[in-house]
């Protein structure tokens, strides 16, 4: 029984970082990188959640409000927010979040089901949930928030 539970209980490094009032995660190799470039191009008819694209070294990149798209209202830019590009299906995204905490090791083990909704956001958007030694941060599902839609 052992076994099983080491082969199955594999470390995850989590990025940690808020989107309003809750506290996400996104496995580190999901991430292309963090970025504190802010220059967007608004983009005409798109959803609200787009908040535009951007040029990421010659790359176009579709950037997405995650205040918008867990249903808050957005905030104007300041020097705590980020872009988190990740990769999905060969396109960059930049995912745009209120502020970077930390970076953990976490056993895969020590995720729990994700609920209906946290704080108010659809628990579709996650994947699992987290317990911090403060705080519970939720998984980020990233195939759910980049499919929408």
């Amino acid at each position: 029984m052992a076994k099983g539970k080491s082969e199955t209980n594999e470390i995850l490094e989590l990025s940690i970082f808020e989107v309003g009032q809750v506290t996400c995660a996104l496995p580190i190799n999901e991430i292309q990188e963090i970025n504190k470039h802010m220059d967007f191009t608004r983009v005409e008819n798109a959803p609200d959640y787009i908040r535009g694209i951007s040029n990421l070294r010659g790359s176009i990149i579709t950037v997405i409000d995650m205040r918008r798209k867990f249903g808050m209202e957005s905030k104007p830019f300041d020097g705590d927010m980020r872009m988190v590009v990740v990769k999905n299906q060969g396109e960059q995204i930049g995912l745009l979040v209120d502020k970077m905490l930390d970076v953990l090791q976490a056993k895969s083990d020590d995720l729990d089901p994700t609920p209906s909704n946290i704080n108010g956001v659809a628990g579709r958007y996650f994947s699992g949930i987290y317990k911090m030694e403060d705080r519970l941060a939720a998984l980020i599902n990233t195939e759910e928030i980049l499919n929408q839609e």
